[in-house]
């Protein structure tokens, strides 16, 4: 296994630095030939120790932004990540007059960061095709995979070689079928190297030094969101429910945690995560009156005990994102139209909280 090295441009001429630079550690079948040569690729580091352990310092901005924003879990269980180095933030900042980290802290969000994370694991120079293939990124953006043939003269014959290419989608893909005349043009953020495997079990893609980052998440919203319509069969004998499927994806994006990650929290009660039900007031309720976690509502929205006054009941599985919306039997009719909200808060380690909040428009058929 090896790992591909791909020197950019002017960077042609320190194949040499760089390859020691990056202390690459794994990844591809075939013997080739790049200006960066072989290296091997399989590291026994985390994602983040891996990023840290660089004897060159490359990544040490990126690991300070990672830490401010809570995401060292989230970069060690990526499928892949494409990691910017420093060169790249410092560019971003110099190019929007930046001078320091708190001021660039004061215009980014998680999304900085989750743009370049994705659950799958395949997204390699190998598997890539020259043409854009698009996937859904943890931050909730959809980003484009490709690869590109490059080639410069060697004695007297030309090399040709393959580089991976993250494309930040800007409106629409361009070439799109309908792109609109004034669509702005896609940014192409090139991989210098690509293909290691970390022992947390992510493929790491690390961009060019020039690559044109962006400052996603100017505006920080501390509310997502989610709506759902769910028909709950009628009886008066069982306790009949019907399942609503949580988009997991926009949750996981929106929180700049993954999706897995979410669900152990709240499964394990872990005091930075809570699940409430939220009350017709606005207020947040805490106190599980169903199958944990869950809640038993009145005819008003209201969480209530099981009894007399239970209408509904909503019970979240963390582990699939299914919410289980039910019924008590023979309280609700034919007809009846209820609406029940929950929602999951993340409280962040710089004190900031965000909440999804969940609503359920439920009618009894």
């Amino acid at each position: 296994m090896k790992i591909r090295i791909n020197i950019l441009g002017s960077m042609r001429l320190q194949v040499m630095v760089l390859a020691g630079m990056l202390c690459l550690a794994s990844c591809k079948k075939d013997d080739y030939r790049t200006d960066g040569g072989l290296a091997q690729t399989n590291t026994s580091l985390s994602t983040y120790d891996y990023l840290a352990a660089n004897s060159l310092h490359y990544f040490d901005t990126l690991l300070l932004v990672v830490d401010h924003l809570g995401l060292k879990d989230s970069v060690n269980k990526a499928g892949t990540f494409f990691a910017p180095t420093d060169y790249a933030i410092r560019r971003l900042m110099n190019v929007n007059n930046i001078a320091t980290l708190d001021d660039l802290y004061t215009k980014i969000n998680s999304k900085f960061i989750t743009q370049y994370l994705f659950a799958q694991a395949s997204l390699t120079l190998d598997n890539a095709a020259t043409s854009v293939k698009t996937y859904d990124s943890w931050a909730g953006t959809t980003a484009g995979i490709s690869k590109i043939a490059l080639s410069y003269p060697v004695a007297s014959t030309t090399l040709t070689y393959y580089v991976l290419q993250y494309v930040k989608i800007n409106g629409v893909l361009d070439g799109s079928t309908g792109a609109p005349a004034n669509d702005e043009t896609d940014a192409i953020l090139r991989c210098q190297t690509t293909g290691i495997k970390t022992a947390s079990g992510t493929n790491l893609n690390v961009l060019a030094n020039n690559a044109p980052l962006n400052l996603i998440g100017n505006v920080v919203p501390t509310e997502l969101e989610l709506s759902y319509d769910v028909n709950v069969p009628q009886s008066n004998t069982d306790y009949t429910s019907a399942p609503v499927q949580v988009e997991s994806a926009k949750v996981a994006g929106f929180l700049g945690v993954d999706a897995a990650t979410i669900s152990d929290m709240i499964a394990s009660g872990n005091a930075a995560w809570k699940y409430y039900a939220v009350e017709p007031d606005g207020s947040l309720n805490s106190g599980y009156t169903a199958n944990a976690p869950g809640f038993w509502f009145d005819a008003t929205g209201k969480v209530t005990g099981w009894g007399d006054n239970a209408y509904l009941f909503a019970e979240y599985v963390p582990a699939t994102y299914v919410l289980n919306v039910g019924q008590y039997p023979g309280h609700a009719k034919v007809g009846d139209k209820y609406v029940l909200k929950q929602a999951i808060a993340y409280s962040k380690p710089d004190g900031k909280v965000l909440t999804v909040i969940i609503t359920i428009h439920v009618t009894m058929v």
